[in-house]
């Protein structure tokens, strides 16, 4: 005889820590700095940076690659104060991080390994945020745009369980 047994896993955690650790998981993957990744956290723990994009350039400093994570606070605050402040998550998540954040790190990880680019992080304020003070406390400055091979095509995929979250990627065109 066999039997067939099925186990369900469940974990909980803080909203807010939540959503910083999709943040970490890809920055993790993405800079070698730990003092620019510090300050990144501030920003976001801070709720003043609502985008990061970890791009993929070549030696030219062509963009080939973007993998990109964005935080709506507004979205947020409304869930905290709706007493949303704890986030159930299933088995999919490993660590505390959604499946959708590990298959955008893996593509992006598969590009940039196979073209052999080269990681740049930047990231973008929440509208609202004074970013001369913003600049100021984390130590950033204003980045030049980052110039794309050719067009690009992507995709977002929101994360169900965290849905002020939205991962996504973008490829360059063929051209």
């Amino acid at each position: 005889m066999v039997i067939a047994r099925t186990a369900t896993y469940t974990a909980a955690y803080a909203r807010a820590e939540l959503v910083k650790m999709q943040v970490q998981r890809v920055l993790a993957r993405s800079s070698q700095d730990r003092d620019f990744v510090r300050r990144l956290l501030i920003g976001v723990d801070r709720r003043w940076i609502s985008e990061i994009s970890v791009y993929g350039l070549d030696g030219a400093g062509a963009c080939h690659v973007e993998l990109f994570i964005r935080i709506d606070w507004d979205r947020n605050a409304l869930h905290i104060a709706a007493g949303r402040d704890t986030v159930q998550v299933d088995a999919g998540w490993q660590d505390g991080v959604s499946t959708e954040i590990d298959l955008a790190l893996q593509k992006f990880e598969l590009v940039t390994r196979e073209l052999g680019l080269r990681r740049v992080v930047h990231s973008r304020y929440a509208p609202g945020v004074d970013r001369a003070r913003a600049n100021r406390e984390l130590g950033f400055r204003t980045a030049n745009p980052v110039q794309w091979r050719s067009g690009f095509y992507g995709t977002t995929m929101s994360i169900p369980e965290l849905d002020e979250v939205t991962v996504g990627v973008n490829l360059a065109g063929q051209g």
